[in-house]
């Protein structure tokens, strides 16, 4: 603002014979200058007409209104103070407004602004031009000292970003994004500045000098650094999906290669790469999370991923659509997590809740079915003529109460298969485990030395000791050995085979022996084989050739088994007790 008003003082034949610096040229500088313009050439026509109706009017003051013209002051509004003197003409005393902005203001903001404003000259050499006195604060450098040695700030850029940030300032199209770099404080050691610049080309378009504002940006780049670190270190893939002006990734964190099979440069270079293994069937859906985030604002949703070691990944999203200052959606932010254990241990759970509402109607209805035939034979055996007819009645009550406990049996070893949630067990001690009850037998059994391990039941060894105790059951005379072996499967699966060299099942049976109540003996025991297997997505066959031993085919998909080997030689035989 100015110290006081401006000075304009006309003589009898109303010319200017002094007039203040500032109303004949830009606003703020200092002193008086003796000169001869005119009255048309510092304010407006309506003004000068004031101006000359006071001068001829009774010589007293005049306060008049004036609007100012000339350089740096078209336009603004003025009080003023006519005074005349003797011998005619007088001195017109001009008040600017107390808010009127000036030359002076603007100099005066500049210098306390805490942002360091900065001109530097590109070419020939990379050098200071004008730096305002925030420099001293960020940097620990004094502008004198760098308006006296221009080189100064260029040399305590870090080495390896000087290269980088003399190419960024040279661009001819200005900086896309705010340049970061290292500098040394003169006493607090290396620090992050962040430099956002215009560039000013001449008449070859290239760029000759720049200016713009640097700023301290350390503390916000460890903030950064600490996020970025808690970012790669979660289990979970954190996300930024750019989609104005055009769809890209902004940030993905490094869980996306265990989950999607692609590292984060992939997603960077090339958005839509990682959604190459994206699950078919759930390409919709992923399109419409896309085109449509406001309809998933919070609200899980979960894809597959074919991942290329051949497991199928399932994954949990959950995103937030972010606005711009216009109200469009500019991006999501969110997170993903692999939720493929939770997603087996759920269906696991919603196919036993099937099977139990199975269970409970068929066992009532074969339960009922036997209780008619007792209490029918009961009441025949009072109606028998000799003990000939009444043995048989007894025979058939016998028979139905020993169904009627078996059924009750069945239900107890159905009711506990899913109770615990599925664990990843090994192989090989489990199988042995499982032989340990026929130890003293005259029967072979071999084992593979794998270190596979499965996902499976709590009652896994219960389907291992089914097969040995069936093959023993009905593998006739010249059953000798049970091998157990581990083979690759097709699409990434694992084999694992149990065979024998006893008589093997016959072709009428092969498709009825995983049924319920199908076999010689109670009929439940390889039905609850398969269905222990199925809580995992495991499937059991019987492949043998019949006369020649059965062979009896369990599948483990790629997601329920791990092993660095596929194949294992089998262990010696376990010898004859």
């Amino acid at each position: 603002m100015e110290k006081g008003p401006l000075v304009i003082v006309i003589d009898p034949d109303e010319q200017l014979s002094e007039v203040s610096l500032d109303l004949c040229s830009t606003p703020g500088s200092p002193g008086r200058v003796q000169a001869r313009p005119s009255l048309e050439a510092i304010m407006d026509a309506e003004s000068v007409k004031r101006v000359r109706s006071a001068l001829h009017g009774p010589p007293v003051p005049h306060r008049l209104s004036l609007t100012l013209e000339g350089p740096g002051r078209a336009g603004q509004e003025a009080g003023a103070e006519l005074r005349s003197t003797c011998g005619g003409g007088g001195v017109l005393l001009v008040s600017p407004p107390p808010d009127a902005w000036t030359a002076e203001d603007a100099a005066l903001m500049v210098e306390r602004c805490p942002d360091v404003l900065i001109s530097l000259r590109v070419r020939p050499a990379l050098s200071v031009r004008y730096v305002n006195a925030a420099l001293l604060e960020v940097t620990g450098y004094c502008p004198d000292e760098v308006r006296a040695e221009p080189y100064l700030l260029r040399d305590a850029v870090h080495p390896a970003d000087l290269s980088r940030l003399r190419s960024d300032l040279s661009a001819p199209t200005g900086l896309s994004a705010p340049v970061r770099f290292r500098f040394r404080h003169r006493t607090k050691g290396w620090r992050w500045l962040e430099l956002s610049a215009m560039p000013f080309l001449d008449e070859d378009g290239e760029v000759v000098f720049v200016e713009g504002v640097a700023r301290d940006v350390t503390h916000r780049r460890r903030l950064e650094e600490q996020f970025r670190l808690l970012a790669e270190r979660s289990p979970e893939m954190i996300f930024r999906l750019r989609l104005l002006p055009s769809f890209g990734v902004d940030y993905v964190s490094s869980a996306c290669r265990e989950m999607t099979g692609q590292p984060p440069e992939a997603f960077h270079s090339e958005p839509r790469k990682g959604l190459v293994h994206l699950h078919p069937e759930d390409e919709p859906l992923f399109e419409d999370f896309i085109e449509h985030p406001e309809r998933f604002d919070n609200s899980p949703f979960r894809l597959r991923f074919c991942h290329p070691d051949g497991r199928t990944c399932w994954t949990e999203w959950v995103g937030v659509p972010i606005y711009d200052d216009e109200d469009r959606i500019i991006a999501i932010e969110g997170v993903c997590r692999d939720v493929t254990e939770r997603q087996a241990q759920e269906e696991v759970l919603r196919v036993m809740n099937q099977k139990l509402n199975l269970l409970a109607s068929v066992t009532r209805h074969d339960t009922l079915n036997q209780l008619t035939v007792l209490i029918g034979a009961l009441e025949l055996a009072g109606t028998a003529e000799d003990s000939t007819e009444l043995g048989w009645f007894l025979d058939r009550a016998r028979s139905s109460a020993n169904m009627i406990r078996r059924l009750v049996e069945f239900t107890r070893d159905y009711q506990e298969i899913g109770q615990g949630p599925p664990a990843w067990v090994p192989l090989a001690p489990t199988i042995r485990r499982a032989a340990d009850a026929f130890f003293g037998s005259s029967l072979s059994i071999r084992f593979p030395e794998t270190e596979v391990t499965i996902l499976a039941d709590a009652l896994i060894e219960k389907v291992f000791f089914t097969l040995i105790e069936n093959a023993q059951r009905h593998g006739g005379s010249s059953l000798t050995e049970i091998r157990f072996l581990v083979e690759p499967g097709p699409s990434g699966s694992l084999k694992v085979i149990c065979e024998d060299d006893g008589a093997g099942v016959s072709a009428a049976d092969k498709g009825r022996i995983f049924e319920r109540g199908c076999g010689k003996h109670t009929g439940f025991g390889l039905y609850l084989a398969r269905e222990i297997l199925g809580i995992t997505g495991m499937t059991i066959r019987e492949m043998g050739v019949p006369g020649a031993g059965a062979r009896f085919e369990i599948t483990v998909p790629a997601t329920a088994y791990r092993t660095p080997v596929l194949t294992a030689p089998l262990s010696p035989e376990v010898p004859p007790a």
